[in-house]
């Protein structure tokens, strides 16, 4: 049994160190801001924002892939403070996005990478009269918007990655723009 172990960890070990491998999985945590635009048309920010997303992406050769991922984003403490002014609170987000990924190598382990696709979403926020925490309503909606990030990565030869990523996210009324660290491994 421990031979077929250390077997199976060298060959996927061997895979990663020459590069072969295919599948990535990953995932990052991230602050950004989010401003949200009513029905007439007025845009105005509602604070800050922590998102979460997990991913397996799927290498089609070295600079090209798939990815299909679940992404998740609520209002931070300044948009807690921000709630007793605004009429729109509690916000909250989740999802699924596929993207094509796309990377250019600046050296062996380094390289820019850019995400475009779009992700199917559920957004969530109560509205409340202006200077009051009555809840007039509480909004669910389903949707589907464009999702976009930019990046740069650092792949180790053990296949473990780092990455830091700025992540431009519509969730319908709602646009989120994050700075997110990540975490993955290429196996």
């Amino acid at each position: 049994m421990r031979k077929a172990l250390l077997v199976a960890i060298s060959l996927l070990s061997a895979g990663a160190y020459a590069g072969e491998s295919n599948h990535v999985v990953g995932g990052s945590i991230g602050y950004g801001v989010q401003d949200f635009e009513s029905n007439d048309g007025k845009e105005f920010s509602v604070g800050d924002s922590f998102a979460s997303d997990i991913y397996y992406r799927y290498m089609l050769n070295e600079n090209f892939g798939i990815e299909a991922g679940l992404m998740a984003g609520t209002g931070g403490v300044a948009s807690a403070i921000s709630g007793i002014f605004a009429s729109v609170d509690n916000i909250s987000y989740k999802g699924a996005r596929a993207v094509v990924y796309g990377q250019v190598p600046l050296s062996e382990s380094n390289h820019l990478y850019a995400k475009a696709g779009m992700s199917a979403n559920q957004l969530n926020y109560d509205v409340s009269g202006f200077f009051s925490s009555d809840v007039i309503k509480s909004i669910e909606s389903d949707g589907s918007d464009f999702y976009g990030a930019v990046g740069w990565g650092i792949r180790f030869q053990s296949g473990l990655g780092l990455n830091i990523e700025y992540q431009y996210v519509p969730v319908q009324e709602l646009k989120v723009q994050i700075f997110s660290i990540g975490m993955s491994y290429r196996f």
